[in-house]
């Protein structure tokens, strides 16, 4: 930007907050894209998990519930174990996913944003296009 790379390395708190809002001002059409392709889907991620886990939580207290009042040994017992287990198997699944897609989306994004940051710093040629194909040419 208007800084040598020598005098970032004395900014403060305050300093380096200041550089990050001008860039983000100065920069404002691209890192609106990349909060609405990356960011707010990785948001949405995390609230749908919350709300999902809860109701399978949910359905596996009840179902313990059910199995507390069934009588172990018996037919109906061992049926309301099974469900049980493919609920702990189901919410496992969903898990693994759903760390998935936030390791995904949480790496894309900060990759996204870094590059950008260095593409600005270097003053390259700068799109929305480049940034998520990473062909930031001079």
């Amino acid at each position: 930007m208007d800084r040598e790379p020598e005098e970032h390395q004395f900014l403060g708190f305050f300093g380096i907050y200041q550089e990050a809002f001008k860039i983000t001002v100065t920069w404002r059409k691209i890192f609106s894209r990349i909060i609405l392709s990356l960011i707010l889907p990785l948001s949405f991620i995390y609230l749908a998990q919350i709300q999902i886990s809860e109701a399978i939580l949910s359905k596996i207290d009840d179902s313990e519930e059910v199995q507390d009042t069934a009588t172990g040994g018996t037919a109906r017992f061992d049926k309301i174990h099974a469900h049980i287990i493919s609920e702990w198997v189901a919410f496992g699944i969903f898990k693994a996913v759903y760390l998935l897609f936030l390791l995904i989306f949480s790496l894309l994004s900060t990759s996204a944003v870094v590059y950008t940051i260095a593409c600005i710093y270097s003053a390259k040629d700068l799109t929305f296009k480049t940034v998520m194909t990473y062909e930031c040419g001079a």
